[in-house]
C-alpha cells in the first residue's frame, strides 16, 4: 500500500506568539503563518485562541491533506502539578476526580473547562497537565477545516520529559527551558515532589540560575543523605541552557534538544522562540 505523501505540521504556541511550520521528508522547512500578541494588553490564553483562528483562516502554500499536526505549548501557556493519589486509589474514575480536586485546589477554577490529561499512576505521585478546553478546540478545527490530522497536544514539559526521562535524577531537579521559560520538576526518592513554572523577564545568566537553584533548594528541604546526592538534568533548547558540571554546588548536566534546522530572522524575536519551540518538539 502507498503511502499518502503528506507532511509534518508544526505549531508552536507561547504566550507571546504562534508559528506554524511545515517539514517535508525532502523538502525545506516552511514557515505558513505566523502572529505576534502583547501579552499585556490581553489575558494569553483569550489571546491564543485568537491567534490560533488567525493561523486557522491563513491562506497558506499548498500542503497535501491527512499532514500531521503536532502542538507543543510553552509551559506558561499551559498548567502542569503534581498530583498524588488517594491511598487505594481504584480505577482511572477515582484519579480523574483526584486530579479535577487537586486542579481546583490549586487555582480556584473550576476544571470543567479545562482539558485534563495526566500520567496515571495509582501508587505514586504524577504529573497532571492542564488545557483550556476552548483552546483545544481551536485547535481541532484548524486541523480540521484543512484535512490535518491532529496528533498531539502538550506542554514542553511533557514532550521533553518523554525524551529524558531515563536520565532525570532520583534526587534533583530536572529543569527545562524553552525561550523565556523554565519548568522545575523535583525529585526526591525517585518521586516526584513539586513541580514550578517561572517566567523569566529576559535570558538568565549564570548568576541568576545560580540564585535561583539556590531558592529552589531552600523551598525543598529534605534529608541530608538525600541533599548530598541531589543533582541538575537541564533540557530544552533555550540558548542559555549552562554548560557546566557543577552549579550551585550540584553535579549538572545538560541534555539540549536539536538546534534550529534553519534561522528565522525575517520574524519577530516571540515569532522565533515559537518556532524554536515548535522544532524542539518535533517527532522524530
Amino acid at each position: 500500500m502507498s503511502r499518502f505523501p503528506g507532511r509534518d505540521l508544526l505549531l508552536g504556541c507561547t504566550n507571546e506568539s504562534a508559528v506554524l511550520l511545515a517539514r517535508g521528508t525532502s523538502t525545506p522547512l516552511e514557515v505558513l503563518a505566523s502572529a505576534d500578541l502583547d501579552p499585556s494588553t490581553h489575558a494569553s490564553i483569550e489571546a491564543l485562541c485568537g491567534l490560533v483562528a488567525e493561523l486557522k483562516s491563513t491562506k497558506t502554500v499548498s500542503i497535501a491533506s491527512r499532514s500531521a499536526l503536532s502542538v507543543i505549548m510553552d509551559d506558561s501557556a499551559a498548567r502542569s502539578f503534581i498530583v498524588t493519589p488517594p491511598g487505594g486509589a481504584q480505577g482511572l474514575a477515582e484519579l480523574r476526580a483526584t486530579v479535577a480536586a487537586r486542579f481546583a485546589a490549586l487555582y480556584g477554577e473550576s476544571p470543567e473547562e479545562w482539558l485534563l490529561a495526566a500520567d496515571w499512576h495509582a501508587a505514586a505521585p504524577f504529573i497532571a497537565c492542564a488545557l483550556p478546553r476552548r483552546l483545544y478546540r481551536e485547535f481541532e478545527d484548524a486541523a480540521r477545516a484543512n484535512g490535518w490530522r491532529l496528533v498531539c497536544v502538550r506542554p514542553a514539559l511533557v514532550q521533553v520529559w518523554n525524551r529524558v526521562c531515563r536520565s532525570i535524577p532520583a534526587d534533583g531537579w530536572l529543569i527545562v527551558g524553552f525561550g523565556k521559560t523554565l519548568t522545575l520538576v523535583h525529585t526526591l526518592g525517585a518521586q516526584l515532589a513539586s513541580l514550578r513554572t517561572v517566567r523569566l523577564p529576559e535570558a538568565p545568566g549564570v548568576a541568576e540560575l545560580v540564585e535561583l537553584i539556590e531558592q529552589e533548594r531552600l523551598r525543598s528541604p529534605m534529608p541530608g543523605a538525600q541533599r548530598d546526592r541531589q543533582s541538575l538534568l537541564w533540557s530544552g533548547s533555550a540558548d542559555w541552557l549552562p554548560e557546566t558540571p557543577t552549579m550551585a554546588g550540584l553535579a549538572s548536566r545538560t541534555l539540549p534538544l536539536p538546534p534550529l534546522a534553519m534561522t528565522f530572522v525575517h520574524l519577530s524575536e516571540p515569532c522565533q522562540l515559537a518556532c524554536q519551540l515548535a522544532l524542539a518538539g518535533s517527532p522524530r
